[in-house]
């Protein structure tokens, strides 16, 4: 390798840490202030960045708000799932894994916060809802509409709109484990909790939508302990 590719390289690890750097105190701003009341400058002093390289890296607050959403839900890790999941795969395995998933991505406060502080404060910048579902919650739910459509084509499952089918079955998941947290703050439910609604989400799932309406349960693994 020569020097100039090797120089090259440093300078952009140096980049994507400190661009990583201020994506997390962005996140920190964004929660504490919200976003009205969030400034580019109060992010570089978060960051300890200087102001000219926190425009450098992002053309304006919405810029950076969408990219720190992005950074978010990267955790989220239904798309890799799905692109590993092949159509020899049980649809109750996959689907169970895909729900632990969704439930496991809402455990850390910050994660309800930030939605929290989404709506919030889309009454007066309804640009964050749409910045809410193409950075984050709309790739995950494209992802199940995508293996939910390989099932209909596989004829696992009898789906005549994956894209509905997706929502139910994400619904299903987040309802019981969400919905009080965004609005009362309360703690997140424990592993045990989690793991009982998402069986149970599975066999409500398939019992609508399985081809054999009369094995509506999980199959791999034992029912999750009350």
């Amino acid at each position: 390798m020569s020097k100039s590719v090797g120089k090259t390289s440093t300078v952009e690890a140096e980049a994507s840490t400190k661009r990583e750097q201020i994506l997390t105190a962005a996140s920190r701003v964004f929660l504490t202030q919200g976003y009205r009341g969030t400034s580019m400058e109060m992010v570089a002093k978060e960051s300890g960045a200087g102001r000219q390289t926190v425009y450098n890296q992002f053309a304006s607050k919405k810029a950076l708000f969408d990219d720190t959403l992005a950074l978010l839900w990267e955790k989220m890790s239904v798309d890799r799932i799905v692109s590993r999941t092949g159509s020899d795969r049980s649809p109750e395995e996959a689907l169970l894994e895909i729900g632990n998933a969704i439930a496991d991505f809402w455990v850390p406060e910050n994660t309800v916060a930030f939605l929290r502080m989404v709506i919030a404060e889309s009454i007066h910048f309804p640009e964050l809802a749409d910045s809410f579902f193409t950075f984050g919650q709309g790739a995950a739910r494209r992802a199940v509409t995508e293996y939910l459509s390989m099932l209909r084509e596989t004829r696992a499952l009898e789906v005549l709109d994956p894209e509905l089918a997706a929502a139910q079955f994400i619904g299903l998941v987040n309802e019981p484990l969400l919905s009080s947290r965004v609005v009362d703050g309360g703690k997140a439910p424990s592993t045990v909790r989690r793991r009982r609604v998402v069986h149970e989400a599975v066999r409500t799932f398939l019992a609508r939508y399985g081809t054999d309406k009369h094995s509506a349960s999980p199959r791999h693994g034992s029912e999750p302990r009350r």
